[in-house]
């Protein structure tokens, strides 16, 4: 059983505008040789400047294309899904081809266990890590990280002293720019999550009228990580993992799956947005289980200076049961998705919040187990955009006349597709404003709101 193939399935999959309109143009059946399908995949030979051979796995929508571009799925990819969707019966039932044939042998192996020659690369390490020899090693480097870590927070707080000291009335120029270097020197101290939501901070002074309050209430939330870190053996081991992921200490992949939670519940893929942080593309996906009830997040990343090109790429809009695995923390959030178990659905319908005091009940009980949480899923049914002073100030109104601001900038979109009706709105909260990612409107249509410009 396939995943279902709709509009706006395929123009979720598409990296970028001009990659859905190159494939719209390639779903033709004179492009294409050698095409078929069976109950697990596409496949098809296009013509271009050479004969590129691409294969798409029905269930995951997990595309494989012989062509050089890195924009991923490319346009032969999304041109086979197009004319799968709008010509059925131009992509034939058939026995796959050896090159189709092996491609699914190769999926069907990275389901079960991952790429074996790595997972045995990462296996002998680990062993060569326990054994007599290399086990005092590894504690001899750990504990100069420590070392070195713990310097760097001492001088962090001395610097934090120092800003709350002399106060954030003149927070611009020169001053701003010894926060970016002290930004590096935590970057020097192998900090970088620490590093990273110091230069979040940079851009916040004279952004909008309660900046002080913001900015005072985020250096609070640094300066209790730095506190947490000291007195790391008084925490709970979950908020213990909230710290070193904090700090920039990553969990590694194969201790993620020997220590993560396993969730499978039918996931409805909500929202995402793509921004820039440091020096890399953040991708942030939005999943809520309807039974469930969990949010979860999924992170891809992909180098700063050249338009962004994820490995992974979800059904905006759907529904799909699968199994997901989250990273230990005391209000586990981020997650991988390990397996799709059905065919993704279009979205019909999606639980809400019934009104604002409700979402942020849930907001304030996540951070009172982990306050380092910087964003969250807000889905809240019966929602009205209201567009004040021409444009200049934006709000979403609840059922109960309650409201909160939405992100600077213009929000026409919503507003229009609203038509001044409430809809179920989806966003992402970040303490301050709504991100505006998707909404689904009173007759069950689904429409993305985020469109990623370069």
């Amino acid at each position: 059983m396939e995943t279902a193939l709709t509009p706006a399935v395929l123009a979720s999959l598409a990296p970028d505008g001009q990659v859905m309109k190159a494939g719209q143009e390639l779903a033709n059946q004179r492009h294409w040789q050698t095409l078929g399908q069976d109950e697990r995949a596409f496949w098809g030979e296009c013509q271009g400047s050479a004969l590129y051979r691409v294969c798409i796995d029905k269930l995951s929508l997990k595309t494989s294309c012989t062509c050089p571009s890195r924009k991923i799925p490319c346009k032969h990819s999304i041109g086979l899904l197009y004319l799968a969707m709008s010509s059925a019966d131009t992509v034939p039932v058939a026995a796959p081809p050896e090159w189709v044939e092996t491609w699914l042998k190769r999926r069907t192996a990275h389901r079960q266990g991952g790429d074996q020659p790595q997972a045995a690369q990462e296996d002998k390490g680990a062993a060569l890590a326990m054994t007599p020899e290399g086990e005092p090693e590894r504690q001899r480097r750990s504990q100069r990280r420590q070392q070195r870590m713990l310097r760097g927070l001492e001088r962090f707080d001395l610097w934090l002293s120092d800003v709350l000291r002399n106060g954030l009335a003149d927070l611009q120029g020169e001053t701003l720019h010894q926060w970016e270097q002290e930004a590096a020197a935590l970057d020097d101290a192998q900090l970088p999550g620490l590093a990273s939501r110091l230069r979040a901070l940079i851009a916040m002074p004279y952004s909008h009228h309660n900046w002080p309050e913001s900015l005072l209430r985020q250096l609070g939330k640094l300066a209790l990580l730095s506190e947490a870190f000291r007195y790391m053996e008084r925490l709970e081991p979950e908020l213990q993992e909230d710290v070193r992921q904090a700090l920039g200490l990553p969990l590694q992949s194969e201790e993620l799956l020997s220590r993560g939670e396993r969730v499978r519940d039918y996931w409805l893929f909500l929202g995402q947005r793509v921004e820039q942080r440091d020096q890399l593309w953040q991708q942030r996906t939005w999943l809520l289980g309807r039974q469930t009830g969990r949010q979860a997040l999924l992170l891809q990343y992909a180098p700063a200076g050249r338009p962004p090109t994820f490995t992974e790429h979800y059904p905006l809009g759907s529904e799909q049961e699968a199994e997901l695995i989250f990273w230990p923390s005391a209000y586990p959030q981020r997650a991988r998705l390990l397996e799709a178990i059905s065919p993704a659905m279009p979205l019909g319908s999606s639980p809400g919040a019934a009104s604002f005091a409700e979402f942020l009940a849930t907001v304030a009980a996540a951070l009172a187990r982990q306050p380092w949480l910087e964003r969250f899923l807000c889905v809240l049914s019966e929602a009205t955009p209201i567009c004040l002073d021409k444009g200049q100030h934006w709000y979403l109104r609840d059922r109960h006349e309650q409201a909160l601001p939405l992100s600077r900038g213009p929000h026409w979109q919503l507003l229009a597709l609203a038509g001044g009706h409430p809809v179920t709105f989806i966003g992402e909260w970040n303490g301050e404003e709504l991100f505006p990612l998707a909404m689904i409107s009173p007759t069950g249509g689904f429409q993305s709101l985020f469109s990623f410009k370069k």
